[in-house]
């Protein structure tokens, strides 16, 4: 029981422990299952960060940037260990907010808790653009309760840094910026800081943080604007603008239970739980509670207005102040908690949620005749469409058209990478341009479900498109599901050498 001891006696040692632990176990298990990376990673990420563009046709960039880098530099292990880089980060500022309210102990459990949080767990092991705003949500909480507190400068311009770095990462960080302005609109002492530099000084940073980008935007005729315009409206009727809402709520609270339960088993909940009475203690409370809750509800408000369809994994970002909540409710009996109990679910927590993600990404689908993203014959579908290329071009692969999954898979193992020409378009993929596809031709490449094999008709549409047939290939993990299909054809180069 030493261990147990040493936790007691050192809660920010324990929340490092905590912090070690989750980044080698939801980095090393992902790792070791994957034989291909998954979904995100392949389209969103590598597909487009292999461009080293400003923007792209649905998100910002950084998150796609970030991930190429890791990629490039580690192979595949990168971008799980950039996802749980971004984690450790998240609770590193949720720990430091917790230090500033209400002391080391209360603020390591309170992170600890996040072990229970589902988004700490299971989808921390896709990186993408939501696993990409945690530690900039986490970032922008503390420095706001910081330039609230000193109304320092350094902190209004750190708080806008933060929120650029958000807005780099993916646009619905405004969500939590709109939860701010709300905040400082919603008390007379909130009013007065519009009253002071500060948060002019903060609005300055965020956007000489995103100006570049902007830039683009204005350039490329505001693409993901446009994107996300396709979006609203999709739930139109009345029902479903009620009844969605709710349910992301309704998600959003499921994936809170296993850390409301490792708050009972460390002693949370019970009799002394009481509100506190000195005004700073329910000022922190209010604060936590407008963060901490705030977006979920905005986000659901927002879907009852404008008919937006919703996510549940668009909550990932929003719940990193979840033990931070419960331990200040906690009152009395936080002073009381357990330390070796936290850790021992914890612990546990950590043993199961990882069997969680093998059962469900790699196990449970195998033995039901499908296939997880993460199971696809990625290496051995690029070996050979990148042979039939070379015999039949005599060139290298620069360009893979199709979807950005099937496409991003052959370009993601194909040496040198090509680049992804995402869905035949042009808009969606500006790298490509008329005289690149002609000068260097491109593979195109189509699942084929079920029935017949025709190209979806954007691709068929590629100038001097040719239908070459299709190639089959066997799942590795399960011999249930039909083999996989993929038809493919080529755009033949201008004047490849030998023909």
């Amino acid at each position: 029981m030493s261990f147990l001891n040493t936790i007691e006696e050192r809660p920010r040692d324990a929340v490092f422990l905590f912090i070690l632990a989750q980044v080698v176990i939801w980095t090393l298990v992902p790792f070791a299952i994957a034989i291909s990376l998954p979904l995100d990673v392949v389209s969103d990420g590598l597909g487009w960060g292999h461009e080293w563009q400003l923007g792209y046709f649905k998100h910002p960039p950084l998150p796609s940037w970030l991930v190429e880098f890791f990629f490039d530099a580690l192979g595949d292990i990168g971008p799980f260990l950039l996802s749980q880089i971004a984690v450790a980060i998240t609770c590193l500022f949720v720990f430091a907010l917790g230090r500033e309210m209400m002391g080391e102990r209360k603020a390591a459990i309170g992170t600890i808790l996040l072990a229970g949080v589902y988004y700490f767990s299971v989808p921390s092991a896709e990186w993408n653009h939501n696993v990409a705003q945690m530690p900039a949500w986490a970032a922008m909480t503390y420095l706001f309760y910081k330039s609230l507190k000193s109304g320092e400068a350094r902190w209004w311009l750190l708080l806008g840094f933060a929120a650029g770095i958000g807005l780099m990462m993916k646009y619905s960080t405004a969500i939590l910026m709109a939860v701010m302005l709300l905040y400082l609109l919603s008390s007379r002492e909130g009013r007065a800081r519009f009253l002071t530099a500060g948060p002019y000084l903060a609005l300055a940073v965020c956007i000489a943080t995103i100006a570049p980008h902007l830039f683009w935007l204005v350039q490329n005729n505001f693409p993901t604007l446009h994107y996300a315009a396709t979006r609203a409206g999709a739930e139109s009727g009345a029902v479903a603008r009620i009844v969605l809402p709710l349910k992301f709520l309704a998600s959003q609270a499921i994936d809170l239970i296993p850390a409301i339960l490792l708050a009972a088993l460390a002693g949370l909940f019970g009799r002394g739980m009481h509100r506190h009475d000195d005004a700073q203690a329910n000022d922190d409370l209010r604060f936590l509670l407008a963060m901490g809750l705030g977006p979920a509800f905005l986000t659901a408000l927002l879907s009852v207005v404008a008919g937006l369809g919703l996510r549940a994994m668009w909550g990932v970002p929003m719940w990193n102040l979840t033990g931070l909540i419960i331990v200040y409710l906690a009152g009395q009996r936080a002073d009381r908690a357990s330390m070796p109990r936290l850790a021992l679910g914890t612990i546990a927590l950590l043993i199961i949620m990882p069997l969680v993600f093998w059962f469900t990404t790699s196990y449970g689908p195998a033995q039901r005749g499908h296939v997880a993203r993460s199971a696809w014959p990625d290496k051995i579908i690029a070996k050979n469409f990148e042979q039939s290329w070379s015999i039949l071009t005599r060139q290298p692969l620069d360009i893979v058209a199709g979807d950005g999954w099937l496409a991003g898979l052959i370009a993601m193992r194909a040496h040198p990478r090509p680049s992804v020409f995402t869905d035949g378009d042009m808009q969606m993929a500006p790298w490509i341009t008329p005289q690149r596809l002609a000068k260097q031709g491109a593979l195109v490449v189509w699942r084929i479900e079920k029935n017949g094999g025709a190209p979806p008709p954007q691709l068929a549409a590629l100038p001097h498109f040719k239908d070459m047939g299709v190639m089959q290939f066997s799942w590795p993990r399960t011999r249930k599901a039909p083999m996989l299909t993929v038809g493919w054809g080529i755009v033949p180069p201008q004047n490849p050498p030998g023909l």
